[in-house]
Order: structure tokens, then C-alpha cells, then sequence
């Protein structure tokens, strides 16, 4: 989901992040037509209790909504097919996808997990919430979220629900059901009893879903840092990150590559540069 309005209202750890969060949206449409990715446009729906409450909410910190039957509903939010999305920019020219990983960073020499290596002038560390490989030095502090979800074969809503504690997002199979937050977990254990309690919140919202054909629970770990803003940019001379995007990796994802292409090129920062900067955070021997 490409969501600054509800993850604003929403989610307590970026209530102060709203015109951060639309700006990162705003990219999207030129990144997009340039990586070959459709970005649906439909908005989203609030199917949840206080409709009123959320609506000021939305409406105070600048975002379009209006009231409906069922609740209310923003044009402001947008969304993606993951899966897609990254086919296409696996396709992208000057983009090589190498299947291994990193051990160990000696200036601008890496050693890798397979035995080789190779040499770069500027290294990215965007490796989730996982430790950095050794010789990456300090890094700033990253917590692990845990988040459970379920993927749905059959139905499909026209547009992303929201609801108290749940979404529902439209897929081209189905939809996507989700998703927990669960702070300082980093198992990726599915629990049914989370399961049984996201299916029956969705269900809630959206009473379709009772006709589904086939539910696969997943779980995975996001990375956070403690303002809930992620670290994009230079760590030390050769060495640059983007990390901890808390929620909205998506949402963030042109935003974080510009600040970091801006820092690992040379160009002057600018204030979302300054928000993101890596060096506002202690530094955490990490590696």
C-alpha cells in the first residue's frame, strides 16, 4: 500500500510524518512509468468505528476524504502488486541481481557469503533489520516488528479497507489481509490464533471474504528505528544505507533511493535528506 493518508492517522509513529509521507507518494508516478510499474489509483475506504473521529483526523492533516455509507473514503491512498513491481525492476537496465550476500567489507573490496568478491566504489547496506557484515562498523539502532498476514485466493474488494487493527488490499488473485505489529519479535512463526483473529476482523469490514477459496498465513520482520523514520544516506565515506522503513518500505522506496543516490553522488542534502540522515541516531556496533 502507498498510504500517507491512513498510515498518518493511524499509526502512531508517524502521525508527525504526513507531508514526508504524500511527497514519497508523489513520486511514484513518474517512477513507476519509468520502471514499467502500475500504480492503481482507487483510494481507500475507512470501514471501522469513529468514521467521524478519522475523518477529522484526515481532513486536519491536509489530506482529501469524505464521509460514506459504510464509513469514508481517500483518494489519497494508492497501491501496488509487490510481486510485480519487482519482476519489473529486476528488469531494469543497469540493474544485475546477484543471489548471495555479503560477509565482510574491507573499503571498497566485499567478500562474499560464496567464497568470491567483488569491488565497489559505494555500498548500499539495505539489509532489513538483519546484523550488517563484519567491517560495516557502527550503524544506527534498528528494532525488529514482526508482522502476520494472510494471502486470499478468491475474492476481491475494488479498493484497499481499513478498519481498527486490519486491512483489507485487493491483489490480482485475491486480496492480502493483514497485518500485526508485533514490537521486538523477529521469529517468522505463523500463529493461528492471529490468524483466526485477522480473518475474523477482516470479515468484519468486508463480508465477502466468507466466500474465499484458500488462505495462506505468512509472517515477516520489518525493520524501525525510533522515530519510525528510515535511514537513508551516508554512513561513512564509501559506505551508505537504507534501512528501517518501519511500515511503508513501499511508500518510502523512490524517496529513500533518491537520498541515497543524492549522497553517494555528492549533491547537496535537502531537509527530507536531514530527516532521514543516519548520524541522528546514536550509532550501534552492528556488525
Amino acid at each position: 500500500m502507498l498510504a500517507p493518508a491512513f498510515e498518518t492517522v493511524l499509526d502512531p509513529a508517524s502521525a508527525g510524518h504526513g507531508l514526508l509521507l504524500r511527497r514519497a507518494r508523489d513520486l511514484w508516478p513518474e517512477f513507476a512509468a519509468r520502471s514499467g510499474i502500475s500504480v492503481h489509483r482507487e483510494g481507500a475506504e475507512w470501514r471501522g468505528p469513529d468514521a467521524e473521529g478519522v475523518l477529522e483526523r484526515l481532513l486536519a492533516a491536509g489530506f482529501a476524504a469524505g464521509r460514506t455509507e459504510a464509513g469514508l473514503f481517500t483518494p489519497e491512498d494508492w497501491r501496488l502488486e509487490p510481486k510485480a513491481a519487482l519482476k519489473a525492476l529486476r528488469k531494469t537496465r543497469g540493474v544485475a541481481l546477484v543471489e548471495d550476500h555479503a560477509e565482510r567489507i574491507e573499503g571498497d573490496r566485499i567478500t562474499l557469503a560464496s567464497g568470491g568478491a567483488m569491488n565497489a566504489g559505494a555500498v548500499v547496506l539495505a539489509g532489513g533489520w538483519l546484523s550488517a557484515p563484519e567491517g560495516a562498523g557502527p550503524l544506527p539502532p534498528i528494532r525488529p516488528i514482526k508482522g502476520q498476514a494472510v494471502r486470499i485466493k478468491g475474492p476481491s474488494p475494488k479498493r484497499v479497507l481499513r478498519g481498527a487493527g486490519i486491512y483489507v488490499a485487493p491483489t490480482k488473485k485475491g486480496a492480502v489481509v493483514g497485518a500485526t505489529m508485533q514490537e521486538g519479535a523477529d521469529d517468522l512463526e505463523v500463529d493461528p490464533d492471529v490468524t483466526a483473529t485477522l480473518m475474523a476482523r477482516a470479515q468484519a469490514i468486508w463480508p465477502e471474504l466468507a466466500s474465499a477459496r484458500e488462505a495462506e498465513a505468512y509472517a515477516g520482520v520489518r525493520g524501525a528505528s525510533p522515530d519510525g523514520l528510515p535511514y537513508a544516506g551516508r554512513v561513512r565515506d564509501g559506505l551508505f544505507c537504507a534501512l528501517a522503513p518501519r511500515r511503508n518500505g513501499w511508500l518510502l522506496a523512490p524517496m529513500v533511493a533518491r537520498v541515497v543516490a543524492d549522497a553517494v553522488e555528492g549533491r547537496s542534502p535537502d531537509p527530507i535528506s536531514a530527516a532521514m540522515d543516519p548520524g541522528r541516531a546514536a550509532l550501534n556496533p552492528r556488525g
